[in-house]
């Protein structure tokens, strides 16, 4: 619950993890599945889960640490948004022109729909302005924008076309949301989906649902991998989840994978943990002594080197280079003589 998300990171400060963001997600409360512990796709507070959230957020603000959350272009049916937005005509529909609604794991959604009229500008004001950012939140976890689905209608689009291209949108959406608030140089949202213009809207890729386990194309050795492919094709900045985040069949975490993961992250823009799909499953940084110990002293080095991140950075903004290159493109800044 809120209590200790807040407790924990009083245990993580006393082990002297440096943190700049409390990241919680689960802001807007909780559904449990056969997947595991899934969010209520309905983006405004729990208010049970957060009692006095935004004193507590004030509060934290005045430390220096923020509170980041969690959003989709996606509407739980038995939220109080749905009814809102289908009420307006800014969720995708059907073939017969009800509205379509998607199962997402034993709970099904409308998609809104960003190539209706207003909706775009809906969802900026209306969910990511009134109850996100006027809410006290910094940043969030800008999650899907890969997933529309193609047999729905849309207002303007065949969605087999558009689906490459709905990253771009929910992007932009994000963006316009913090920009008409004046945040853009004081907000954080990060996506693991993208496509052709992303780079103009979104400020950080995150590397998706890692498994918690060291397979080349799944667990540690992706995330990296990862990071610098989307370098090559523009995106400059890349994060993954500390210590991975999807368990399943018996797969969990081991003290090592998240040390090995947190000193990957290190050395990259941003170190975020997640507790993943399955959090009472899984070892927890703060659930081992070592561990913590083990992930504080990372945190520790990654503030070293931020007078070097800032050097990287601007680079970036200047040059696109990437903050994260592979080898052959760090090799052609030197000149080899025999």
């Amino acid at each position: 619950d809120g209590d200790r998300s807040f407790d924990r990171l009083d245990t993580m400060l006393a082990a002297g993890v440096r943190v700049s963001g409390l990241w919680c997600e689960d802001w807007v409360g909780l559904r449990q599945t056969s997947f595991g512990t899934r969010l209520f796709w309905d983006w405004r507070w729990d208010e049970r889960r957060y009692p006095n959230a935004q004193h507590r957020i004030a509060d934290l603000h005045a430390r220096g640490i923020r509170f980041l959350g969690y959003v989709n272009p996606y509407l739980c049916i038995d939220g109080s948004q749905y009814p809102e937005a289908e009420a307006a005509g800014y969720l995708a529909k059907t073939a017969t022109g009800t509205t379509a609604q998607v199962d997402f794991g034993e709970f099904e959604c409308g998609v809104v729909d960003f190539t209706a009229p207003g909706a775009s500008d809906w969802f900026a004001e209306r969910i990511i302005g009134q109850c996100m950012l006027d809410a006290g939140l910094s940043g969030w976890m800008a999650n899907f924008g890969e997933y529309l689905p193609t047999d729905i209608v849309l207002a303007d689009g065949d969605p087999m076309l558009m689906h490459n291209a709905w990253p771009t949108l929910w992007a932009e959406v994000n963006a316009r949301a913090i920009a008409a608030r004046g945040r853009t140089d004081d907000t954080l949202f990060f996506m693991r989906a993208g496509y052709t213009g992303v780079q103009a809207h979104c400020p950080m890729l995150w590397g998706g649902d890692q498994s918690v386990d060291w397979t080349r194309h799944d667990g540690l050795p992706s995330a990296l991998c990862g990071a610098l492919s989307s370098g090559l094709v523009g995106n400059v900045f890349h994060h993954s989840d500390i210590g991975g985040y999807t368990s399943l069949f018996g797969n969990i975490r081991t003290p090592e994978l998240i040390m090995r993961w947190a000193e990957m992250a290190a050395f990259t823009p941003l170190m975020r943990t997640h507790e993943g799909n399955r959090p009472r499953d899984n070892l927890q940084i703060d659930g081992d002594p070592v561990v913590l110990a083990h992930f504080a002293r990372m945190t520790q080095i990654w503030v070293h080197l931020v007078p070097y991140l800032r050097t990287i950075v601007a680079e970036a903004a200047s040059t696109g280079l990437p903050a994260q290159r592979p080898l052959f493109d760090a090799l052609r800044h030197f000149q080899v003589t025999p």
